[in-house]
């Protein structure tokens, strides 16, 4: 596996549903990526920010780190780890 470093802003479709949200596709290098599976989500903090990170795969072995800043109401792909 190789990681690699993104840090790019990015479009997500977002579901907002009972408190919690869903990333559902996003947009990187003029591609759209349908998510199939969330693997994992957790929070980290940063002062008084709040960063909510989703590991995703879309379609393929490769996963992606989606990351949404609270305070800035953005998306990045923190980075990606691809399969071979």
């Amino acid at each position: 596996m190789v990681f690699e470093d993104i840090r790019e802003p990015v479009e997500v479709i977002t579901l907002f549903r009972n408190g919690s949200m869903q990333p559902l596709k996003f947009r990187w290098n003029n591609r759209v990526y349908k998510i199939d599976r969330v693997h994992g989500r957790w929070v980290s903090d940063e002062g008084r920010n709040k960063f909510f990170h989703y590991s995703v795969s879309a379609g393929s072995p490769d996963c992606f780190e989606l990351c949404y800043n609270a305070d800035r109401m953005s998306w990045e792909l923190t980075r990606v780890c691809m399969d071979g």
